[in-house]
């Protein structure tokens, strides 16, 4: 299959999977763009995840990047084709579903089915945590494995103690790193 369609339908899939968000297909993605087609490492995919939650929008935006990087020869093609399948299809089947949810407004099944899926969609976004996790180039048995890990765990508090914004918490995480995680 041409690498232009390859990566088109690899992304189409995604979207169609990214239900409940987009971190719920992260271990997918990465299983994807890093074991099976090599297109990024991990540690790139950790890295590009990184870019997408600091740029404003979907974070799923990354896969704009993981594109760029497999179609080398062609690289502003491989991100609009990463982009075009990582939003068209998910897009076209949540304004088609709309309509139709919007029909069963009053129907006692519209809730059954919000209250059963919750628990997948944290399943999901916690298996995502450990998919990046996974991809970060310290040594978590190292001291600066255990420094990256409390801080992850203060941040973690914070978020669910405090209303102290997210950017904040991105900011004072990247001072600790630049005071205590050089390389």
């Amino acid at each position: 299959m041409n690498a232009g369609l390859h990566l088109l339908w690899v992304f189409g899939v995604l979207s169609v999977l990214g239900f409940g968000g987009g971190k719920g297909i992260i271990p997918q993605m990465h299983a994807q763009a890093v074991t099976q087609y090599h297109w990024v490492t991990s540690t790139q995919f950790t890295q590009f995840y990184t870019i997408g939650k600091l740029v404003p929008g979907p974070t799923t935006i990354f896969a704009a990047l993981i594109g760029y990087s497999a179609i080398p020869g062609a690289p502003l093609l491989g991100a609009l084709l990463a982009t075009v399948g990582m939003f068209v299809p998910s897009s076209a089947i949540m304004v088609a579903f709309d309509a139709l949810w919007e029909k069963f407004r009053a129907s006692p099944w519209r809730l059954i089915v919000s209250h059963g899926l919750a628990p997948a969609i944290v399943g999901l976004v916690w298996a995502s945590v450990y998919t990046i996790g996974r991809g970060t180039s310290i040594g978590l048995r190292s001291t600066d494995g255990l420094i990256a890990i409390g801080v992850c765990a203060l941040v973690a508090l914070a978020t669910l103690r405090t209303k102290l914004s997210a950017p904040l918490l991105i900011a004072l995480s990247g001072v600790v790193g630049l005071a205590f995680l050089r390389q």
